[in-house]
């Protein structure tokens, strides 16, 4: 009668209790099928595992696959159509818009531009001028974000959504000239900054409103004792496309050496020993003739620069034969707490000569630090530092 071993028992050796002498040869064969149960079980238990992990997870493919589906048909009809993906074009329609805060942001940093519409983004009226903020996206493949993006855009009206790589400033920055001239054509002024900066656009409004009366009047003109002459003198200029101010830079030379770092260039991509004269991506103040002439030069370029602000203020305005001069504020890259300083400096009236006021800090974020708190903490001050005055432009 042959030997019959229970499953457990041939899997697992237990308890068995043969009750005659078999051979090597049967041994063997007990021993092979035993191997062979083993893997048998093995390959069971992970075809069970993967029968699981599939069944709980399917749900989320097929969320995930829906929203790129619907971001991708998006952007194929945006692409067909030559416009964004997302805009609000009726965005200075409604009043007379005198200065746009357009704003270079991420798909990502969704606090970033929540908290700037929350702070210094957050008043577009102050001394009889009006501005819109302007957050400026571009396309990021598979990012699975297009649900969100889609809410914020319908329910902030002030994202630009773009067609071109979300990577690329100066390609988001030269198309989001370009839809301004088309859609907000009407507003003259123009600050470009970022999205981890803080404007004191408390100033911005004021020195708008200062270039607005009297423009004619160029001679003497000041605004806390900051002198605005060639501000005006570049506004009237009879070429005025040459309106171009921010943290401007001497000539300096580009990084050849460290090829780690993120400034690192090689001569394929600038063969010159020397950038041109360039303001800072911190914040520049353009006029919209100064605008569309720098846009429609840098477009001629098959393979932009990627340092927009080089590009743009530097190499563009070079090829137009002019430069980007300097805004008589500061700006300062420093910590938080610094900047705040630097504001209720301005504010103390026993210093007999107060520092020049504060246009942009840069937050923690610039720095790499999550520091969203660094927005609320430098509006307070700014708000208690011109306390009186926008009581008094209210009224």
């Amino acid at each position: 009668m042959p030997f019959q071993a229970t499953l457990y028992q041939r899997i697992f050796h237990r308890d068995l209790h043969i009750p005659f002498p078999i051979s090597h040869q049967t041994r063997y064969n007990i021993m092979r099928r035993n191997y062979s149960d083993r893997v048998c079980l093995c390959l069971s238990v992970l075809l069970l595992f993967y029968i699981g992990w599939y069944v709980l997870t399917s749900s989320n493919f097929t969320v995930r696959f829906r929203r790129d589906s619907a971001e991708e048909l998006a952007y194929k009809n945006a692409i067909k159509l030559s416009s964004p993906m997302m805009e609000n074009r009726q965005i200075c329609s409604v009043d007379e818009t005198n200065l746009i805060l357009l704003i270079i942001s991420v798909s990502t940093h969704f606090l970033q531009r929540q908290s700037i519409r929350e702070t210094w983004g957050s008043m577009s009226d102050m001394f009889g001028i009006h501005s819109q903020r302007l957050f400026v996206i571009g396309y990021r493949p598979g990012g699975n974000l297009y649900k969100e993006l889609s809410n914020e855009a319908i329910h902030e009206q002030d994202l630009l959504y773009l067609t071109v790589d979300d990577h690329s400033v100066t390609l988001k920055e030269l198309h989001a000239y370009r839809w301004l001239e088309q859609y907000c054509s009407t507003a003259v002024y123009i600050f470009k900054t970022e999205d981890d900066l803080f404007v004191n656009s408390i100033l911005l409004h004021e020195l708008v409103r200062e270039l607005k009366t009297r423009p004619n009047d160029t001679k003497n003109r000041y605004l806390y004792n900051i002198s605005l002459d060639s501000l005006f003198n570049a506004q009237i200029n009879s070429d005025a496309s040459r309106f171009l101010f921010g943290w401007s830079f001497l000539p300096g030379r580009p990084e050849r050496t460290l090829t780690n770092s993120q400034y690192y260039v090689t001569y394929q991509e600038y063969p010159n020993e020397l950038y041109p004269r360039y303001c800072s991506g911190f914040g520049y103040l353009m006029n919209s003739k100064t605008r569309n002439a720098l846009t429609k030069e840098a477009l001629r370029i098959q393979r932009p620069f990627r340092f927009s602000d080089i590009f743009i203020t530097g190499m563009m305005s070079a090829n137009l034969n002019f430069i980007c001069d300097t805004l008589p504020f500061t700006f300062h890259q420093g910590t938080t707490d610094e900047c705040i300083e630097l504001i209720r400096d301005n504010n103390k009236k026993v210093l007999s000569s107060p520092p020049t006021p504060v246009i942009i800090c840069s937050t923690g974020l610039h720095t790499g630090q999550s520091s969203f708190n660094d927005y609320y903490k430098i509006w307070v001050a700014l708000k208690l530092m011109y306390a009186g005055k926008l009581q008094t432009s209210n009224n």
